[in-house]
């Protein structure tokens, strides 16, 4: 009598060979909660000397740009939270590259939107024109031009893939006063304050952390921070005054 059994005999009746139930719990999703991440909560704080707003006169296309343009440099909440300040995780690997839709920069009204992003390598950038005349968005990396093009007036415009990371501004050649920033991670380590000056990062593991800070009007600094094994600390960062 032969006593052997195939596998597919052996599926029928529930039974996995150890290779195979080594394999699924790989892939179980149970796995992947058990490994070891926590949340950074944290709110950056500034208390120093704010510079008065900046005023410009608008003299072409003030009938979409308006006649005056007001940029702020430094805005906090009543507490003293810093608001639009970038805060990324120094040093981490990037692992497997995540898909991200398209990040669209919009000229409306003669204002970048958003003028503050984030985004990630390998994720497209769609820039459009909704104003009723020409824009000439151009956005720089610190070493060359990534995007320089004159969009038609009420176009969906160019879409670009982005490849390295690092800083990138944004203008319009035609109206000095527009001024926009995107910064671009290899990592999904990085987040832009509220309103409150607060972030969230998660799925950060426990240890030590060193933290960029930036600003457009500040500048960057740098904190070493200690992340606790399990959710509960609120971390407090001073920017200090330029």
């Amino acid at each position: 009598m032969n006593n052997s059994r195939t596998p597919l005999k052996l599926f029928k009746r529930g039974f996995l060979p150890v290779g195979i139930v080594f394999l699924v719990s790989l892939l179980s999703p149970v796995h992947a909660e058990n490994l070891e991440t926590n949340t950074l909560r944290g709110k950056i704080l500034y208390h120093g000397a704010i510079p008065p707003p900046e005023e410009h006169i608008i003299k072409q296309d003030a009938e979409v740009c308006g006649k005056t343009r007001q940029i702020i440099p430094v805005t906090i909440s009543q507490d003293g939270g810093l608001q639009r300040a970038v805060v990324s995780v120094e040093g981490m690997n990037s692992g497997s590259p995540q898909k991200r839709p398209p990040l669209i920069l919009r000229n409306d009204k003669c204002q970048f939107f958003p003028d503050l992003g984030i985004a990630l390598v390998k994720q497209p950038l769609e820039v459009q024109n909704l104003d009723s005349i020409l824009h000439n968005t151009h956005i720089r990396t610190k070493k060359r031009a990534f995007i320089n093009v004159v969009l038609l007036p009420q176009s969906k415009g160019i879409k670009k893939v982005i490849k390295k990371p690092g800083p990138m501004t944004i203008a319009c050649n035609k109206h000095p006063f527009m001024e926009g920033f995107i910064h671009v991670f290899d990592h999904p380590y990085h987040a832009i304050t509220n309103t409150q000056g607060a972030f969230t990062i998660p799925n950060l593991p426990p240890g030590t952390h060193t933290l960029s800070l930036w600003h457009k009007t500040l500048g960057t600094i740098q904190r070493t921070v200690t992340l606790p094994q399990k959710d509960g600390t609120l971390l407090n960062i001073e920017f200090p005054a330029p």
